[in-house]
């Protein structure tokens, strides 16, 4: 006990250390520093973030203007709240912001170095970013429609046959979306919730959402201290656990469909049209490529699932927008199909829907911060070397000037932005309809692929049922909780599990939703030429 006591006033006497060496760095003639509220002595604004900082962020925007700047930890950081300012800084200027906060443990220990997401601007993260854009393309997302539209009657069929006043529908959202993305990454999908890979899926993605929270490591916070002794590292064995457990995870999918590739029985997915690319000639190895493939799943699953669970319940919220949306739905497809791609043009308002959630309650509180890798200028502004950037995403998106009535729940304002998201990302930043995907050359690389997914989902949804909030005690209807205190306190918005009704709309299309699923069981579905059975098994 007394050893590991001594062991963390080491610790903290180096940080002390290290913050008190920390300066600021002059701006050069003619510029300014970033305006910002004042901190306290070493440890900055930390104290004044808090856990849930949608409206704090805000505030502070409107107090500041484009820019403002926080000191936490041992970083400045720099949030851009407009955007011209967006557009300028991490587009533009991309060859300077696209590095990444050195994360010694998270990165190197956790992640082995090899984690897409946390990588800096290096050669390494340029080729690997290549290869994940042009595998993630429109044309190329459009190929796993038929997967989506399975897993999507899947799920209106797990919501008929639920209880319908209880939280097991946030579960059945959750195994659509791992599936669904297991799908596009392995061509292995998972029936159920309790099915072996998900299990593994959402522990790895625990064991990460652990390692993000603020402190758990201290040389993630103070990265100096990772050039301690590896024997004051107390943390270093737990890192290396994590790191073991994903590994073993990532390299047991890449085996098992190379085993697939080999027999002729692997169905079109990223991973084996990564295998049909130059990638060995590029010097990346089968565990890197592996890593590559477990981000896309980590970052396709509790996104997608947070921002299905998020609409439902402000649908449940908002009767008007969803008595719209099935008015729109019942007029273009009626009681005798569910929806399906083809009448994607003609539901604009679904549509509308996934771009107003995205924005609502964008799945990330900061999106994934950048770094500036070079001295920045931003009209009058100077943002040296090593500022943390954030796209603050609620400044933007809840800007009045931009969309009245910001805090409330309105697909209508998007009746103007027929498009997806990425044909708006690199034009006028002020005609985009959100940033919910980032910006710059670290903007999703997976959005065409979670869009097409919560449009086909919301649409079949809406059609089959009438969402409404859960009943009390004395058989009243409760009031859906839509305020931050809804939402977990993590760096991810993710809404806390809550109940809601989900009534079948009609007789007629609660025995067509049973009949469709029960037809997808039995024919399966398409990936690529291979046709994949309800199990996700290859059909001879």
């Amino acid at each position: 006990m007394l050893g590991r006591v001594v062991v963390w006033l080491a610790l903290v006497a180096v940080a002390g250390i290290i913050l008190s060496k920390t300066r600021s760095v002059r701006p050069p003639k003619g510029y300014r520093e970033v305006p910002g509220p004042k901190g306290l002595p070493l440890i900055g604004n930390i104290l004044q973030v808090p856990i849930q900082p949608r409206h704090q962020l805000i505030s502070w925007a409107q107090q500041y203007g484009e820019l403002f700047r926080l000191r936490l930890g041992r970083y400045n950081w720099v949030f851009l709240n407009h955007p011209a300012a967006i557009k300028e800084i991490m587009d533009r200027q991309a060859a300077s912001t696209s590095g990444r906060v050195p994360t010694p443990v998270l990165s190197e220990l956790v992640s082995g170095g090899r984690r897409f997401l946390l990588m800096g601007n290096t050669p390494t993260w340029r080729k690997l970013r290549g290869l994940v854009h042009k595998l993630l393309t429109p044309r190329m997302s459009e190929k796993f429609r038929p997967s989506q539209d399975f897993e999507a009657k899947q799920l209106i069929y797990d919501l008929c046959n639920s209880n319908l006043d209880d939280k097991e529908f946030y579960n059945h959202i959750r195994r659509y979306t791992t599936s669904v993305v297991l799908t596009s990454t392995y061509g292995k999908r998972v029936p159920t919730s309790d099915n072996p890979d998900i299990v593994e899926v959402y522990g790895i993605m625990k064991d990460f959402s652990d390692t993000t929270v603020p402190g758990a490591f201290w040389a993630d916070v103070f990265p100096p201290l990772a050039k301690l002794p590896t024997a004051l590292q107390s943390w270093r064995k737990r890192a290396l656990q994590y790191q073991e457990r994903q590994t073993r995870a990532w390299m047991k999918f890449w085996n098992d469909l190379k085993i697939q590739i080999d027999l002729g029985k692997a169905p079109e997915c990223f991973v084996k049209q990564w295998l049909e690319t130059d990638w060995e000639k590029q010097e990346i190895s089968e565990l890197q490529a592996a890593y590559v493939a477990g981000t896309m799943i980590e970052a396709g699953s509790e996104t997608t699932s947070s921002a299905l669970n998020s609409c439902v319940k402000y649908l449940a919220a908002y009767p008007h927008v969803q008595e719209r949306a099935n008015e729109e739905i019942s007029r273009v497809v009626g009681d005798a199909r569910s929806p399906t791609w083809e009448d994607e043009e003609k539901l604009p308002y679904i549509r509308a829907m996934v771009k107003e959630i995205l924005r609502l309650r964008p799945v990330s509180s900061l999106g994934q911060p950048h770094m500036t890798t070079a001295d920045v200028y931003y009209k009058d502004y100077f943002i040296p070397k090593g500022t943390v950037l954030a796209l603050c995403q609620y400044a933007v998106h809840y800007d009045p000037a931009r969309y009245q009535d910001p805090f409330e729940f309105r697909p209508e304002r998007y009746l103007n932005h027929p498009l997806k998201a990425g044909a708006y990302a690199g034009g006028d930043p002020f005609a985009r309809d959100h940033f919910g995907f980032g910006a710059g050359r670290r903007i999703c690389p997976g959005m065409h692929l979670a869009e097409n997914s919560l449009f086909i989902t919301l649409a079949k949804i809406i059609w089959a049922f009438d969402i409404r909030p859960p009943l009390d005690a004395e058989g009243r209807e409760e009031t859906v909780d839509v305020s931050d205190n809804a939402y977990e306190d993590t760096g991810n918005i993710l809404p806390r599990p809550f109940r809601l009704r989900f009534i079948p709309r009609n007789e007629v299309r609660k025995s067509k939703l049973i009949e469709e699923w029960e037809q997808a069981l039995r024919e399966g579905y398409y990936l690529g030429d291979v046709k994949v059975d309800a199990l996700g098994m290859v059909v001879e």
